[in-house]
């Protein structure tokens, strides 16, 4: 027992390893051997969730996609139902959610939406200082503030009445995220773009260019930083 206590954990420090080198897949079958030891471990679920939707990035087609954003999300889930008062599995839940709904048909995006809402929502409920809660909120809200008017009103139809979502809201979550961890790329740029939308084009671009500056610590960084790029352009 002990031996394989050992052999999981040597595992688990080899796909943490490889998690810091963007290697999802490696990370992922690094942290599947772990999990074989330890099927109920709710950090370990956790972790792979993260490898799938991360892998999402680098999927040749759509389909292949939404296989792996659909494992990363069921990955989650099975992460809440053994950890449900851990505000990192509640927001790996949303996060999953959010990688899920960009590649559904537009009803099942939205209710997965509602399913980022709650869950990051929880998440900062159970840790009011967990930055990255904060940032998903934040763009959650972004994101309903700012929705094109064909997919407000499938919102509507789905919600039944819009969730209270602003860009003064994104931006005060956002704010929040930067202020918990102020060397994130992702967050600066993610608040600059809340600020933009807000018509505060000076904070905004304070902020895309702070993102600009910042080294990449996740997979997302590098979209973010190109998100960035192209709102300076359009400053």
């Amino acid at each position: 027992m002990v031996t394989g206590a050992v052999a999981a954990g040597d595992w688990i420090e080899q796909g943490d390893s490889f998690d810091r080198q963007f290697k999802s897949a490696q990370a992922l079958a690094a942290y599947e051997k772990a999990l074989a030891a330890n099927p109920n471990d709710a950090d370990l679920l956790r972790k792979i969730s993260k490898q799938y939707v991360e892998m999402v990035l680098d999927a040749p087609s759509k389909k292949e996609k939404l296989r792996l954003a659909q494992l990363g999300y069921d990955t989650a889930l099975q992460a809440k139902k053994l950890a449900p008062n851990d505000p990192a599995v509640r927001v790996t839940v949303a996060i999953a959610a959010g990688r899920l709904a960009f590649y559904s048909e537009p009803r099942r995006r939205l209710e997965l939406s509602g399913v980022v809402r709650s869950e990051s929502a929880e998440s900062v409920k159970l840790d009011p200082r967990f930055a990255l809660g904060w940032h998903v909120l934040g763009r959650w809200n972004y994101e309903i503030a700012n929705l094109n008017p064909v997919l407000r009103v499938m919102a509507e139809a789905v919600y039944g009445k819009m969730p209270p979502a602003s860009n003064d809201e994104a931006i005060r979550a956002l704010s929040r995220a930067v202020e918990l961890e102020p060397g994130n790329a992702l967050f600066h740029a993610e608040l600059g773009r809340a600020y933009l939308a807000a018509g505060r084009k000076d904070e905004a671009k304070r902020e895309l260019q702070k993102s600009l500056t910042l080294p990449r610590r996740s997979r997302d960084d590098a979209g973010a930083q190109d998100r960035a790029k192209q709102a300076l352009r359009g400053l």
